[in-house]
Parts: structure tokens; C-alpha cells; sequence
């Protein structure tokens, strides 16, 4: 069976996108690749005939991931919610408040300095 790899890479992209999944959730457990492959997977799709076994296959997956409506909420399942999970939305709140907490110890000891400067003379 020969596959339209254009074909199956956009309708891919379209329903990614309209569901708002990431290209790394979409990689890790549809096809267990790598964000990086499956982009270029995605973006330039290869004729058929010029991939390897390997390529076909992750196509073939691709292709048959598309005609079972139920993976998409099944994936959607595994997507991290906001504010929990790895690299969440509250992880990086977390690293931003420390950046300003940081921030203000520096600078309210550098107007401790100047104020002391200033006080004796220095």
C-alpha cells in the first residue's frame, strides 16, 4: 500500500493543531520518535518511494492514527494540564519569581551600600 506522505503530514498538522496538541506529546506516544523527527516528518514529507522501511512505517502509523477518531481524545488524556506536570505553566511561574526575588535582594543591597556610603562619608 502507498501512502500520499503530503497528504497524511498536513491532516496530521490540521488536527494537531485544532486540538491543540503538541508535536512532542504526538511523537512520544503515537509514534515513539523523537519532537525533532516527527517536525521534519511533518513539514517535508518525503515521496513514498524514497523513504525507507522505517519512514513508511511511521506514515503507515501516522495514516492509521487519522482514521481512528478515538485517538485524538486519547492523547488529549495524556496532555499535562495548566499548572501541573513537568514543565508547567507553574514551573515557570516559579523560576520568574525567583528571578525577581534575585533581582530585589540586589538591588535593596546595593541601596544598603549607598545609603551606608553616603552615612559615613565613604
Amino acid at each position: 500500500m502507498s501512502l500520499d506522505t503530503a497528504d497524511v503530514a498536513q491532516h496530521v498538522r490540521e488536527i494537531l493543531s485544532s486540538n491543540n496538541i503538541g508535536q512532542r506529546l504526538f511523537a512520544r506516544h503515537v509514534l515513539g520518535l523523537s519532537q525533532g523527527t516527527v517536525s521534519e516528518l511533518l513539514s517535508k514529507p518525503k515521496h513514498w518511494d524514497k523513504l525507507t522501511e522505517k519512514g513508511r512505517d511511521s506514515y503507515r502509523r501516522m495514516h492509521q492514527w487519522i482514521r481512528d477518531g478515538g485517538n485524538v481524545a486519547a492523547l488529549k488524556a495524556y496532555a499535562p494540564k495548566k499548572g501541573t506536570g513537568s514543565g508547567g505553566t507553574l514551573r515557570r511561574s516559579f523560576f520568574i519569581v525567583l528571578y525577581f526575588l534575585i533581582r530585589l535582594g540586589h538591588i535593596l543591597k546595593m541601596t544598603h551600600q549607598g545609603a551606608a556610603r553616603n552615612r559615613y562619608g565613604r
